[in-house]
């Protein structure tokens, strides 16, 4: 499941067609460049403070701040880049399993939501104040999504003795501890809630949550236990719905559709969303038709009824809305680095998808390694099951989506194409249904990251592998239970089919990822950590092979080494091997050999000793011929006699990186003719007969040289002009912003760990 990234309606969407044929902007311009950094490391990391250490003494080159350390961070590290981002979250939150004993009964959950202080809590905790105070199952950043008379403070205001009347209606004192509580329903077995949370040295800010919580409770007799997890247990007990309550966080997309994905019955199930358990009909039915409205105002109606039953039900106590500090190395260029924003917002709401990729030093344009880390242990790679956030910033660099959205303006339209050149959702007659057709065209160039191409078969292949059959977690949407057909049109291009789709679901297709079929069809379980195994047939890479900017190089228990892709569709273009200089004729005479000769070097200016490197002619006759290393980066090659005409000539040149190659290509004229002769007179007689062409056999010591002679004379026509397509434009309704005020640049819903947690918002 992605974000979503405008607003529009399903009305909308009747007939647009996002087509990103090409995006008017100056190459140096293109965000889509990159990446310029030579290697992304991220090492294993959970100790908050160890990570604060390592940033000051210049072994991190980022860090998420906590705002209690912000003026240490400042002081000992002042060259540092400080960046501050509203972010869509609901964090620090107290969550409940509402199946299991004793939070299932609601008069448990209501009693503590009843000793929530949040401004106490955001001013004492590791926060010191910074954050925003969040009262509402849809966090306030959701601007119009949010109903405000589904609010905590309203229903549940601190107040302890209330909290004590609530507990009084389920449970009776204990008998051997009158101060404590028992409940008759179990043989008057002691009340005791377990609360599971990251170590205080993980997240400072959830361990502070969770004492607070014991403290208030047992206050009132309500007995707390405190266990610290990995995550890895975390994940694990939440799954398997063997957790009571826990607190944790999580960052949403632009609209608050995780409300379906959460707490809708359909999805109890294994590798299911609903971790909460929430099994309520009422809820489902105003789900449903929250997800599959026809328009932005219905949606919106359905949304604030579903919250008016959530806050009822209380699957978790909401407390606040975070706000990252990042702290970036001052060595790092600052205007490098590509932050997302959300107008009318003046502050940014996260970082974009293209951050990672255009981060470069202040001291060159290209090279260098990005030091970064993960907060939690690593539980999985995969990318159709992950869970955490700190998982997906090493993911996403190795994967890429269909489209992005636009850093400057999260809204706009029509987003930034990355894989896909096109798409288009429509309605259609099908089998004399009435149904949504969806039409994604990928551009013809993507590979994946061992050298094959990739293809619409790899589209499908993810949609019903890992959408329809295994329902992972990040393939899986509704809408595949309503699929009629899925159709491979051509290598490029994939029609999709369904009778029904969510307004939500239809936004989301521009923003699909997918896998190499070639490569996970091959694995025992398609579900294991891919990053963990190697690839079926190509030694040296792994299984997680994807079709972004990095790739996986290297991967250990607690430590991932990423590396540029060079074969990435959108590699800057100036990252490449250069020829420095070129030595061509324009003019040779006929029958006369000829030395062409070019110097290489690489993009950081270094000589290319090992390239492979051929010259291509192309007139009345093609000859190719391979260019031999002469030393310090000159290559050379002696062309055998021509007929006379005019060739196209294309220097080739490909120089070997890691497991891949740098191409880059020169071309130029070069015209084959007769040397001038002395006058003579006129002749006379019969006008001399054509010749006949036979095949021409040249030999060259030491080359192999390769001549096709023509088929028919050639026609020297001038090169066509040459038009850059202009961008594909749509009418677009006016989009009322405020309906979504934040969100952030995460490509999925994803649990937050990281320690820079909140900063107050300034209005």
């Amino acid at each position: 499941m992605r974000s979503i990234y405008t607003l529009l309606t399903i009305l909308m969407l009747l007939s647009i067609v996002a087509s990103f044929g090409g995006l008017a902007v100056a190459a140096e311009e293109d965000v889509r460049y990159g990446p310029y950094i030579d290697k992304i490391t991220m090492s294993v990391i959970r100790d908050y403070n160890t990570r604060v250490m390592a940033f000051e003494a210049k072994e991190l080159d980022v860090l998420g701040v906590l705002p209690r350390d912000l003026d240490r961070i400042k002081n000992n590290r002042p060259d540092a880049h400080i960046i501050f981002t509203a972010r869509t979250t609901a964090s620090g939150s107290l969550h409940f399993n509402v199946e299991l004993w004793p939070v299932k009964y609601p008069q448990v959950r209501k009693a503590l939501a009843h000793l929530w202080d949040r401004d106490r809590i955001i001013a004492e905790s590791p926060l010191k104040g910074v954050a925003i105070k969040n009262p509402y199952i849809v966090p306030p950043t959701f601007g119009k999504w949010v109903n405000p008379e589904a609010d905590f403070e309203k229903l549940y205001p601190y107040d302890p003795e209330k909290a004590k009347k609530l507990l009084d209606e389920v449970f009776d004192p204990c008998p051997d501890n009158p101060d404590m509580w028992c409940d008759p329903n179990e043989g008057m077995k002691p009340v005791e809630i377990e609360v599971l949370t990251l170590p205080e040295a993980s997240s400072p800010t959830y361990w502070w949550i969770a004492q607070y919580v014991k403290n208030e409770a047992e206050k009132i007799g309500l007995k707390i236990k405190i266990t610290p997890v990995s995550s890895r247990e975390l994940d694990a007990r939440t799954s398997a719905g063997t957790a009571q309550a826990w607190v944790i966080g999580w960052v949403f997309g632009r609209f608050p559709t995780f409300m379906y994905y959460f707490w809708h019955s359909r999805e109890i199930r294994p590798g299911g969303w609903n971790e909460w358990r929430v099994r309520n009909e009422t809820l489902d039915e105003l789900l449903d038709k929250f997800f599959y409205a026809e328009t932005m105002d219905e949606a919106m109606e359905w949304c604030w009824k579903a919250q008016e039953l959530l806050v009822d039900i209380i699957p978790w106590i909401p407390t606040y809305t975070a706000i990252g500090i990042t702290a970036y190395s001052g060595e790092i260029d600052r205007d490098s680095l590509v932050l997302q924003y959300a107008p009318p917002m003046k502050e940014p709401v996260g970082f974009s998808w293209f951050n990672i990729n255009n981060i470069r030093f202040k001291d060159r344009k290209f090279g260098g390694v990005f030091r970064s880390y993960f907060t939690v242990d690593i539980t999985t790679l995969n990318p159709t099951v992950y869970l955490w956030a700190t998982e997906s910033d090493a993911i996403w660099r190795v994967y890429a989506f269909g489209a992005e959205p636009r850093p400057e303006d999260l809204y706009a339209t029509p987003r930034i194409p990355v894989l896909f050149e096109s798409w288009k959702a429509e309605r259609v007659t099908y089998e004399g249904k009435e149904v949504w057709k969806i039409t994604l065209k990928l551009f013809p160039d993507i590979k994946w990251q061992d050298g094959v191409l990739a293809s619409a078969e790899d589209i499908k292949y993810t949609l019903l592998k890992f959408g329809l059959e295994l329902k992972t977690r990040r393939v899986y949407d509704p809408w595949m239970d309503y699929m009629i057909d899925i159709k491979v049109v051509n290598r490029t291009t994939l029609e999709i089919y369904a009778e029904k789709m969510g307004w939500a679901e239809i936004y989301y297709m521009a923003e699909l990822f997918f896998l190499p079929k070639h490569v996970m069809e091959k694995l025992p379980n398609p579900l294991d950590d891919i990053s963990l195994l190697p690839h079926p047939t190509k030694p040296g890479l792994t299984a997680m092979i994807g079709n972004g900017p990095f790739a996986l190089l290297k991967r250990e228990v607690s430590y991932v080494e990423l590396v540029w892709y060079p074969e990435y569709k959108w590699r800057h273009p100036e990252r490449t091997v250069k020829f420095l200089e070129v030595e061509l004729p324009e003019q040779v005479e006929v029958g006369k050999s000829f030395t062409v000769r070019t110097t290489l070097v690489d993009y950081l200016g270094e000589h290319v000793t090992n390239a492979t490197v051929k010259v291509v002619l192309k007139g009345p006759t093609t000859v190719t011929v391979p260019m031999e290393h002469v030393g310090n980066g000159v290559y050379e090659a002696t062309i055998p006699s021509l007929p006379e005409g005019v060739y196209d000539v294309t220097i080739k040149a490909s120089m070997p990186i890691m497991l891949w190659h740098l191409t880059n290509s020169y071309t130029a004229k070069l015209g084959v003719g007769k040397a001038p002769a002395a006058e003579a007179p006129t002749p006379t007689g019969p006008a001399p007969t054509a010749p006949v062409v036979e095949s021409i056999k040249i030999e060259v010591p030491g080359a192999a040289v390769e001549v096709v002679p023509p088929q028919s004379p050639p026609t020297l026509t001038p090169p066509p002009s040459v038009e850059a397509p202009k961008e594909f434009e749509i009418e677009v309704p006016s989009v009322d912003t405020s309906m979504s005020m934040a969100a952030i640049a995460v490509s999925v819903v994803a649990l937050i760990v990281s320690a820079g947690l909140a900063l107050t918002v300034r209005r």
